[in-house]
């Protein structure tokens, strides 16, 4: 059976435009990241969660993903990024105030310097319905020891966000 281990929550008193996990320890086989967040982008439009590893802004990233939203459906990918798209349905300024968007994503092998790291994250929100699915790779084999998350529209997070970080072991 795994264990799973709480290793950090932030909880947004006033808003802020990114959010860094860091001195992440080695010990565990998986992170997993979950969220409940809300972008104070204004536009009539969505929000986009960004992830970058060990302050790596290079095109060292390729990300994927699907969604269906009411009738339509979706997907695509690139690759040569300098980022990982983990989200695109954060509420934005424009959604009701307590419409926030939940992500729950993994970080695979994170400490595994034999491979890049690979993540896969999963969400959603009621405020603008879409549920999606995306993947990213890092094209590192470096441990990952710091996480920064950030609006890609270069907005705050607002006041209220969460972000828990949590270690996964195999027992």
């Amino acid at each position: 059976m795994a264990e799973i281990e709480a290793i950090e929550t932030i909880y947004l008193e006033a808003d802020v435009s990114s959010v860094t996990f860091s001195s992440i320890p080695a010990t565990y086989e998986h992170l997993q990241l979950r969220t409940s967040i809300r972008s104070a982008y204004a536009a009539a439009d969505y929000a986009m969660l960004y992830i970058r590893l060990n302050g790596d802004t290079g095109a060292n990233y390729t990300r994927h993903y699907m969604y269906g939203h009411d009738s339509s459906t979706g997907g695509g990918g690139d690759t040569s990024q300098t980022f990982m798209l983990l989200g695109i349905t954060e509420p934005n300024a424009t959604e009701p105030s307590a419409v926030y968007a939940n992500h729950v994503i993994d970080l695979l092998d994170y400490a595994n310097t034999n491979k890049n790291t690979t993540a896969s994250a999963i969400n959603g929100q009621l405020g603008w319905p879409v549920a999606q699915q995306l993947s990213g790779l890092w094209d590192d084999t470096s441990a990952v020891s710091t996480i920064l998350l950030y609006d890609g529209n270069a907005q705050d997070f607002v006041r209220g966000s969460e972000f828990t970080l949590y270690g996964i072991q195999d027992s």
